[in-house]
């Protein structure tokens, strides 16, 4: 029985006794009695607005399940789909309204996206530093800045001279390239389980490659267009470069690029009381800082020394060099093919992106 009906119970017994009480001429007691019968009542209207409290609640979590259902079911039939235009076999139209086919090819769900997102927290992707700018088309045109030495703004009345001067931005044309990757699948295999493939196989490892793709891409600006920073044969040449070259509007964004002996270097400095230079990151999980700046590290085979026995160091703001204009999304096509022997699909995922250099006055190069 629920609380509500006892207490509902409860309150007709009371007044039965308040009658009582007050038919045997006991006033006395009939109010003292009917004083409970009010309590009962008040207690009753506490009781149903908690009752009504815990069905809204209900009722949200029963939505918010039925949601989280629709959504898994509905990437669920995304993939079957997508595995399904793979392999050249009927859908259903439910199924072909679910998916975007490109050329031959199919858009992976947004599922995917987010993973690829996850899974590269784990590698050290330049990209997150860079500028990213989300186009939809794969080429056009976009205003960046190019930096300026007015660092105010104008009286527009009288300044028209400074107004010129501050018109520092010029149009970067970008052509976003298409990177991808092959991978044999049994067609077997694609039949019975296209999401555990998708998610679990090609998922890990397009995440990884697309980072090295990037940071490749990214880190070709950074040596390209490097000035060097200031001389000298210890870590206090990279220090000097940070506070005589970096402007003081650039240096926020300013890292120290290096590879895993530059790294090694770093992490072995201390100051005269022994305390490590290389300290923990606050804002970064598990990274270190030197001199206040963000140490980003690189594979040796990724970012090599440019003087044999040196070790490099990019002291550069990222987000002012770079802008990484980037198409969202990947495609998944097929080729039956050149797998046609051994009775498999080559799958090939696709990802978007170009980068393009743009304010160059914070990225300085040292080695030490």
């Amino acid at each position: 029985m629920k609380k509500i009906d006892e207490l509902k119970q409860e309150l007709a017994a009371k007044k039965e006794e308040v009658r009582s009480l007050n038919d045997a001429k006991k006033v006395e007691e009939a109010s003292a009695k009917l004083e409970e019968v009010r309590g009962l009542q008040k207690q009753i209207e506490i009781q149903m607005e908690l009752d009504k409290e815990e069905e809204r609640e209900m009722e949200n979590k029963m939505e918010k399940r039925n949601n989280e259902v629709k959504v898994v079911n509905s990437e669920e039939m995304q993939y079957r789909a997508i595995a399904k235009h793979l392999l050249g076999q009927e859908m259903t139209a439910e199924e072909r309204a679910s998916i975007n086919v490109s050329n031959n090819g199919a858009i992976l769900p947004e599922g995917f996206v987010n993973q690829l997102q996850v899974l590269q927290k784990g590698f050290p992707a330049l990209k997150g530093y860079t500028h990213v700018i989300p186009v939809t088309t794969n080429t056009g045109k976009m205003p960046v800045s190019n930096g300026s030495a007015v660092r105010k703004l104008a009286k527009l009345a009288v300044d028209t001279e400074m107004v010129k001067e501050m018109i520092t931005t010029s149009p970067v044309e970008f052509a976003v390239e298409d990177y991808g990757k092959l991978y044999p699948v049994d067609n077997s295999a694609m039949e019975d389980s296209a999401v555990e493939i998708i998610n679990g196989l090609i998922a890990p490892d397009v995440a990884e490659c697309q980072v090295n793709s990037e940071n490749a891409e990214i880190i070709k600006i950074v040596k390209d267009n490097a000035v060097a920073g200031s001389a000298g044969t210890d870590y206090k040449a990279i220090v000097k470069t940070l506070n005589t070259k970096v402007l003081p509007s650039l240096k926020a964004g300013t890292v120290i690029v290096t590879n895993m002996d530059g790294y090694d270097y770093l992490d072995g400095l201390s100051d005269t009381t022994g305390r490590p230079l290389l300290i923990d990151s606050l804002a970064v999980e598990g990274g270190k800082v030197f001199k206040g700046r963000e140490v980003v590290v690189l594979d040796n085979a990724d970012l090599p020394e440019v003087t044999v026995g040196k070790k490099p160091f990019y002291i550069v703001n990222l987000f002012a060099l770079v802008k990484f204009f980037d198409r969202k999304g990947y495609e998944i096509a097929k080729s039956s093919e050149a797998g046609f022997t051994y009775n498999q699909t080559l799958v090939r995922v696709i990802g978007r992106f170009d980068t393009v250099k743009g304010d160059n006055r914070a990225n300085f190069f040292v080695e030490l």
